[in-house]
């Protein structure tokens, strides 16, 4: 047995302070209790949530989700809120100015003429169209046709139609050429390409005036007179190609010369006259 009071050989056993890493003071300490170690880092960079902040946040949170979970099972559907229809818009009567007359609108252009009674009309969202043989397409929207059918042969027979187009404002230099213009155009596309591409015989009349209805413009009206190629269907004598071209005034800011174009077959029975084309010109009006 040793001697308490003598050392011992054996390895003592040292308690060190974690903070310091000094030993104890006294060895006989190190049957006393472990000392605290405390978290040496400082507070504002641990975040930490007292037991009881935690506990009342989540509960919070669980009973906010759960009754909105729950309404949303459980709970009718609101009511629809009720829907006020306005009245329906009936669309306005565009009376002729013409007795006896009919209008002609279009969906394509803000403009409106009137026809003879026995001419037919087209819807307003109908275009016709000629493809020139350089592969340029003309159309005319508000269409209005005379003897329409008469030729079985050609699904666009008419012996006259009617109908606007335009022209391009630098294309021309005023209503007299775009008038011009136009009637040439339009002998090329529906008559040049019958005779095998050969460009049609024309003859160009003079400018006239022509007083519209609509804020007492004045237009210009040119007619070409052409010669169809023999070997069309159901051709006549000649055709008149009658142009009258608005001023740029009558819709500004649109870079375009609106025209109104008729071609009328002539030397037939009941061929429409150039004075009927002038007085439909005379009733063209804004819409």
């Amino acid at each position: 047995m040793t001697d308490p009071g003598e050392r011992s050989d054996e390895p003592r056993t040292w308690f060190v302070d974690p903070l310091t890493g000094q030993p104890l003071e006294a060895e006989t300490e190190r049957t006393g209790p472990i000392p605290v170690v405390r978290d040496p880092a400082p507070a504002r960079r641990r975040l930490r949530l007292r037991p009881t902040l935690g506990v009342i946040g989540l509960i919070v949170v669980l009973a906010v989700g759960t009754t909105a979970t729950y309404q949303a099972r459980t709970a009718p559907p609101p009511p629809a809120p009720s829907l006020v229809l306005p009245d329906p818009v009936m669309p306005t009567r565009i009376e002729p100015v013409i007795a006896g007359w009919q209008p002609v609108q279009s969906d394509d252009h803000p403009l409106v003429f009137d026809v003879p009674p026995d001419w037919k009309l087209e819807e307003p969202d109908v275009a016709v169209g000629y493809e020139t043989p350089a592969g340029d397409l003309v159309t005319l929207q508000g269409v209005a046709r005379y003897h329409r059918d008469f030729c079985p042969a050609s699904d666009l027979a008419a012996r006259a139609m009617a109908g606007f187009t335009t022209i391009d404002e630098g294309e021309v230099g005023g209503t007299a050429q775009a008038a011009e213009e136009t009637t040439l155009r339009w002998a090329e596309a529906a008559y040049g390409s019958l005779g095998e591409g050969r460009s049609p015989k024309t003859e160009i009349g003079k400018a006239d005036p022509v007083k519209m209805l609509d804020g007492g413009a004045t237009a210009t009206a040119v007619t070409t007179t052409v010669v169809p190629a023999p070997d069309g269907p159901c051709p006549a004598p000649s055709v008149a190609i009658t142009a009258i071209a608005l001023p740029l005034r009558a819709l500004p800011g649109s870079g375009r010369y609106h025209v109104l174009l008729v071609l009328a077959d002539q030397g037939i029975p009941d061929a429409v006259a150039r004075d009927i084309v002038l007085k439909m010109g005379g009733t063209i009006r804004r819409e």
